[in-house]
């Protein structure tokens, strides 16, 4: 089942909140590995919500934990769950069969790494309840709640919230508050609509802090971190239109920051006036690299990512390959510079 859209951008959810989670024994939120803001936000917002109106939840971080996580009320209840499963020692199940799970901003469910393949087993005898505002959705939820024109996944949680007639306490409004300024880039991104604004003021209404979690989200960032843009910029590369660099392993070890600290550089590269596509390619383990993709008007990200089986939006997208930085750029090089209608200089 998946959802009704409205004219001029409105949002109409094909059932309320209490019928999607009708009869289930628990509520488990999560979202996709290594989680941002959107998902974290979402996840919370709606945890405390259903704490409040009765349910059992618990909410769940797949892969590595952020430190805006501290600032979210009920970050406390979260529960860490690994991203990549070693072989000898698989992760324990959270999932139990007459659960719910809620799935926050995720477009395919193997987005959620380990926790989608150690819970296969136990998946069809639970109800998929999907939040999403990705276009690439592969409707892979068994009640579908999407609307790829929202700005950020929080806001179909709040509109959803709405059409149930829940109400947005101020803990919750704080953690929608948090995605929403994320995903926007406080309100500058090219999807923010009359109705992110709208969701805004009336989040701001409910007592959620504007200025404190822009602080927490764009601007508290330690040396290390600093540093690591340093190593990084030192060595962008420009061609055609598309700058690129890569964060390293031996970058991290270099500079004593961490995979966490990459977060807005490819927003920073796709500022140079010359380029048109943005990459930044990291290095999460040997022989893998994963993909940050940025860019301008009228360029589709999607298309290019989803030969590696990646996603997102047109203009912000990203991937995994199996390869070191260096073949992943050569690799994704070739896609970029024909979808921009370039030819590949000879070697």
């Amino acid at each position: 089942m998946s959802e009704s859209q409205g004219g001029g951008g409105s949002y109409r959810p094909p059932m309320r909140l209490q019928q999607a989670l009708a009869g289930a024994a628990r509520v488990v939120l999560t979202g996709h590995i290594d989680p941002d803001a959107d998902v974290l936000g979402s996840v919370l917002g709606l945890a405390n919500i259903l704490g409040r109106e009765g349910w059992d939840t618990l909410p769940v971080c797949i892969g590595e934990m952020p430190s805006f996580l501290a600032s979210l009320p009920g970050h406390d209840r979260v529960v860490q769950y690994p991203g990549r499963a070693m072989a000898d020692s698989p992760p324990g199940l959270l999932l139990r069969p007459g659960d719910a799970l809620v799935v926050m901003d995720t477009p395919i469910e193997t987005r959620m790494g380990a926790f989608y393949n150690q819970h296969k087993s136990v998946l069809p005898n639970c109800r998929t309840v999907v939040f999403d505002h990705h276009f690439t959705n592969s409707l892979y939820g068994d009640i579908n709640f999407l609307n790829p024109i929202a700005a950020a996944t929080a806001e179909v949680v709040c509109d959803v919230l709405d059409a149930s007639d829940i109400a947005i306490d101020e803990a919750s409004a704080t953690c929608f508050m948090a995605a929403l300024l994320a995903d926007t880039q406080c309100f500058r991104t090219e999807n923010t609509s009359p109705r992110s604004l709208l969701r805004g003021y009336q989040l701001a209404s409910a007592g959620a802090p504007i200025y404190p979690l822009a602080e927490v989200l764009f601007k508290t960032r330690p040396t290390a971190g600093l540093r690591l843009w340093g190593v990084a910029l030192s060595s962008l590369q420009e061609q055609a239109g598309v700058i690129w660099t890569a964060v390293t392993n031996e970058m991290l070890r270099e500079t004593q920051a961490t995979m966490e600290e990459v977060e807005g550089l490819v927003d920073f590269l796709l500022s140079s006036r010359d380029a048109r596509v943005a990459i930044v390619l990291k290095e999460e383990i040997p022989g893998e690299t994963k993909v940050s993709m940025r860019t301008v008007p009228g360029v589709d990200a999607t298309r290019i990512v989803g030969a590696f089986g990646g996603g997102g939006h047109q203009r912000a997208a990203g991937c995994t390959i199996d390869a070191a930085p260096d073949a992943a750029i050569a690799q994704l090089l070739v896609l970029v510079l024909d979808e921009l209608g370039e030819v590949v200089p000879a070697a």
